[in-house]
């Protein structure tokens, strides 16, 4: 699993010198010490300022009529977590989740709240439709993959989201809000993450056991799984 870490402009630059030059692998440790410490105070403000804009949209959330459900989080925690988060990339500099916010309309709060979680299970399936077919055009790019191959295996991709959807299983559950409407009827609103890295190899698993019958297509997932 890739490490999570929040990196800056600043200190992905001097990344990139480091690796620049043929002779240096990794960092000097003068570079790592300006890295960290630039990345304790850059840690530190994210920290303070998801927290106070946090407050912010509970405070606005609140005003609309949302609440926390009994046992939950309160909801500036909730945001605050969701932010944080969002902010996380891998060391390669991408999102460290896969993120969704939606919402689910229901007579009862159990039927609106597994509405919005549906909903932001296939919008994460959505996403990682897209980072799968990243990965296929990569491969055509290094010559791994024929411009035929990739057309087949997109076609597939791009019908897979019921599969992709059944495969999210570790969903982490930041924000879960609701609020009943003049109709009598139940909003539940949630944010959920999902790890990317571990996402796009869960969906390229279940996909090559849908694809199980077709040797072919087989063969051709198989070459993007090492990613």
């Amino acid at each position: 699993m890739k490490t999570r870490l929040i990196v800056s402009a600043f200190a992905a630059a001097l990344m990139m010198l480091a690796a620049a030059d043929a002779s240096a692998q990794v960092a000097t440790k003068k570079e790592r010490k300006q890295i960290d410490k630039h990345e304790k105070v850059l840690n530190k403000e994210i920290s303070e300022k998801a927290m106070k804009e946090a407050r912010k949209e509970a405070k606005r959330l609140e005003k609309e009529g949302y609440a926390v459900p009994f046992g939950q989080l309160p909801m500036d925690k909730q945001i605050e977590k969701s932010w944080q988060a969002a902010y996380e990339v891998d060391a390669e500099g991408y999102p460290f989740y896969l993120m969704s916010t939606q919402k689910g309309f229901a007579a009862n709060y159990t039927a609106a709240q597994m509405q919005a979680m549906n909903a932001a299970k296939i919008d994460i399936a959505g996403q990682i439709q897209t980072a799968v077919s990243q990965v296929i055009e990569t491969k055509v790019t290094s010559n791994e993959l024929q411009p035929g191959e990739a057309v087949s295996l997109n076609a597939f991709v791009s019908n897979s989201k019921n599969v992709i959807s059944n495969t999210l299983g570790r969903v982490l559950k930041l924000v879960e809000v609701y609020r009943t409407g003049k109709d009598g009827k139940t909003e539940v609103m949630v944010t959920i993450a999902y790890n990317s890295d571990f996402a796009k190899k869960e969906a390229l698993k279940a996909m090559q056991n849908s694809a199980a019958s077709d040797a072919e297509l087989m063969g051709m997932l198989s070459k993007l799984v090492e990613e």
